[in-house]
């Protein structure tokens, strides 16, 4: 699976637990060859919204940052879900 695929399979499986458009908005970027603004978005709303992430969807995440080269800074950990953890 190329990371484009990876990065819409996240988006599709938010569905339910954050607004479909939104979503809808981030993925758009894909098709303007634009899939790290794709990805920053989808994770920046999961901040945004308090979307609460499983484990491996926030592997997932952390994978595919790591496959652009992105620092695992803020905008990752906050949305850890083990940091809600007590």
């Amino acid at each position: 699976m190329d990371v484009n695929d990876e990065i819409i399979q996240l988006g599709e499986g938010l569905k339910g637990r954050l607004e479909p458009s939104l979503i809808d908005f981030a993925l758009g970027y894909i098709t303007h060859v634009e899939a790290i603004l794709a990805f920053e978005t989808l994770c920046d709303y999961i901040a945004d919204y308090n979307v609460k992430l499983r484990k491996d969807e926030y592997e997932k995440i952390i994978n595919t940052a790591t496959k652009f080269g992105l620092s695992i800074d803020i905008r990752y950990t906050y949305i850890n879900p083990e940091r809600h953890q007590n």
